[in-house]
């Protein structure tokens, strides 16, 4: 039996008193109402009896008191209570409130949401404040109806999938069932008989989920079985009510050819005996989407469809890239992909559903396991690159857990990072091609904010090693290195020795890397001169590395049509290049006017920063300044332009770029990058008379 704060304070209250206290005198006291008050006062007195103690007496015309010789009783049994009894965390009770309201069968005011969740109605009403905007965020509405109570509207899946989110904040582990279940109320009922019934219909549900288990060859995750037992009893009470699910019938299509669909169909049987009540055939799909989303931790399924060899692929690139990032040699390789692998199929289907994962540890992993978590997110982009679209953070902290726990199964550390910032003045463009470069050049500098120089000025950056910065800056904290923003192999050769210089880590990264590939070739093969192939494996390592083509986007040429390129003799001076650089993407309604005068706006602001090498200009805007679609120009000048006094500053090429986002452009953008990092394609660029001859050099360069 539970007894709240508030019921608590009421039986302290009465311990203390030498009198009796009237009902008014509690509404008044507690702020509460009489409804409120004979509610706690029954609530005192049965967990009173169920242990052993006398109730509260009442005695008619002076109010409530307990006998004298019970008061030291009752002062120490409260001092004992039961360690389950505990008042709800605000995070709790906004959970709880929304699976209340999500799975009501009555209508339910502030009065029974309050008394629910054990706080003072004002409580309660802040508490529906900030349910109401967090449930706005995942399209639903909070709303409150006379005769009706609170309410929440939206489509049954959206609803669905709160319910998932919300039962993950409420889920301790490890669980027992009985002490769960007795720290709940309405849903979850504090009579012995009902709550015997449901424990039982519980228990019934997890033997399913057992057999599923069997049927798939799989095992789930502890707090993964525990929160689908609550899921298929939470949905079963919508289904009752006649709240069903709606499924694409697409994605049926495909459902349908899964191991995890045969397996709901016959669970499916067995749980219309629990919930008394057939289940329509979406509902069938409905439960397998969750089959397929749930943790698995171990799987002996032998055989692979299409789906598990494209994941099998995306691990190989994000435990090889890992690897790198983390300068560390997996000693099997091979099983830490087909372990990852595991990881990702139920990650995939939970963004492919909407069904957030639950990891309460999140936050957590992100502090005590910065590294694993840092280098995690960058090797991220080879699963996003499958789903479509960005992986949460609460999913990234998963997969960080692989990762740490093979590094501490097999003694490995990865090698200490070092944290940096980009200062760049402004735009998609520049500073999306300097990160790329730096991130391929430096594995273990974590590149954590791109800033324009003001903003540096104006901030303070305590936990920063250095800064790379496309601009001086008059009073700089930290190291910096002044670099163009595409960087060719000789600049790329002088960074790293300067950041080596800096950071020490030169001769530490070297040594990690060729130690964990001598070992891998003296596994299968024999080496004739140990000593010169690790001094070759150094000076090959010593090269800079080139940046990679990163995601799915469109190419250069996708992008750079022949009909946007175009070839003057002169130009007037800076702005009037722009313009006309700009006018076949005006003219083909890819960009509008304003586009145009922010670019040039940018430059008078902030100086010439879109002269990313000599000879080369990458005008470009934002998103907002009146991008209209994806694309790219291109101006060709015989005679330069000068986009400043200093002779680096002179351009006779003008690239500009519009972008509809921060992603869409990036592969073409990396592309760009490689080949403006040649003197050679440059001038060959330069020196083109056709629109044929352009496109030649850009598609075989």
């Amino acid at each position: 039996m539970y007894l709240d704060k508030r019921s608590k304070a009421i039986l302290s209250e009465l311990i203390w008193r030498d009198s009796s206290i009237t009902v008014e005198e509690i509404t008044k006291k507690f702020r509460i109402s009489r409804r409120t008050v004979y509610y706690d006062l029954d609530k005192i007195n049965d967990w009173l009896k169920s242990n052993g103690l006398e109730i509260v007496q009442y005695f008619r015309g002076k109010g409530y008191y307990i006998p004298e010789g019970e008061r030291e009783k009752i002062a120490k049994k409260l001092e004992v209570a039961d360690k389950w009894e505990y008042e709800y965390s605000a995070n709790e009770r906004l959970a709880w409130l929304a699976i209340y309201l999500l799975t009501r069968d009555r209508p339910l005011f502030l009065e029974d949401l309050s008394e629910l969740i054990r706080v003072s109605r004002n409580t309660t009403i802040d508490d529906l404040k900030k349910l109401k905007k967090e449930l706005e965020l995942s399209s639903l509405q909070l709303l409150s109806k006379r005769g009706e109570g609170y309410i929440v509207q939206g489509s049954e899946g959206d609803k669905r999938k709160a319910i998932v989110y919300y039962l993950s904040k409420l889920i301790p582990e490890p669980l027992d069932w009985h002490t769960f279940l007795s720290n709940t109320r309405a849903l979850f009922s504090e009579e012995r008989q009902k709550q015997t019934i449901l424990f039982q219909e519980l228990i019934q549900i997890q033997t399913i989920l057992n057999e599923c288990e069997q049927e798939l060859n799989i095992q789930f995750a502890d707090d993964t079985l525990n929160s689908l037992v609550l899921r298929f009893w939470l949905f079963g009470k919508r289904i009752v009510q006649g709240k069903e699910i709606s499924m694409d019938p697409i994605e049926k299509e495909i459902i349908n050819q899964t191991k995890e669909f045969q397996a709901a169909k016959i669970a499916s049987k067995k749980l219309e005996q629990i919930y008394h009540v057939l289940l329509p055939e979406d509902e069938v799909y409905y439960l397998a989407t969750h089959l397929l989303s749930a943790k698995v931790q171990y799987s002996a399924q032998a055989n692979e469809d299409d789906e598990t060899r494209t994941l099998k692929l995306v691990a190989e690139k994000m435990v090889t890239d890992f690897q790198a990032f983390a300068c560390v040699s997996f000693s099997n390789k091979k099983e830490v992909e087909a372990n990852l692998v595991l990881h990702l199929k139920p990650a995939f289907y939970r963004i492919k559903y909407g069904l957030k994962a639950e990891n309460p540890l999140a936050d957590q992993i992100k502090r005590k396991y910065k590294d694993v978590y840092l280098i995690t997110k960058k090797v991220i982009h080879h699963f996003e690159t499958l789903v479509g679209e960005s992986v949460h953070d609460d999913e990234i902290a998963l997969i960080a857990i692989h990762f740490g726990g093979w590094l501490k199964k097999e003694g490995l550390q990865p090698e200490k990072r070092k944290k940096a910032i980009i200062v760049c003045p402004s735009g998609i463009g520049t500073s999306t091609i300097l990160k790329h470069q730096l991130d391929g050049l430096f594995s273990t500098v974590d590149f954590i904010d791109i800033i324009s120089a003001r903003e540096y000025e104006n901030r303070s950056y305590s936990n920063v090693d250095f800064i790379v910065s496309t601009v001086p800056i008059k009073e700089a904290k930290h190291p910096t290195f002044i670099v163009n923003p595409i960087l060719n192999d000789k600049d790329k050769e002088r960074l790293i020795k300067k950041v080596h210089a800096l950071t020490g880590t030169e001769q530490s990264a070297f040594r990690v890397s060729v130690d964990s590939i001598m070992g891998i070739i003296k596994q299968y093969s024999s080496i004739q001169d140990e000593k010169s192939l690790k001094l070759a494996l150094k000076e090959y390592l010593h090269q800079p590395i080139m940046t990679k083509e990163k995601g799915e986007g469109p190419n250069l040429l996708d992008i750079l049509k022949g009909q946007y390129v175009t070839f003057l003799n002169e130009v007037n001076d800076w702005e009037d290049a722009i313009r006309k650089a700009a006018h076949p993407l005006l003219q083909d309604k890819v960009i509008q006017p304003s586009y145009v005068h922010a670019m040039i706006q940018y430059v008078k602001k902030l100086g010439p920063y879109n002269v990313v090498v000599p000879n080369v200009a990458l005008p470009h805007g934002k998103p907002e300044d009146g991008a209209l679609k994806l694309g790219m120009s291109l101006l060709i000048l015989q005679k330069p332009v000068s986009f400043s006094s200093k002779e680096n500053h002179q351009v006779r090429l003008l690239f500009v770029l519009s972008s509809i986002d921060n992603q869409l452009h990036l592969r073409a953008l990396s592309q760009l990058s490689e080949l403006l990092s040649s003197r050679k394609t440059v001038v060959e660029l330069m020196e083109c008379k056709t629109k044929e001859s352009v496109l030649q050099i850009l598609s075989t360069s």
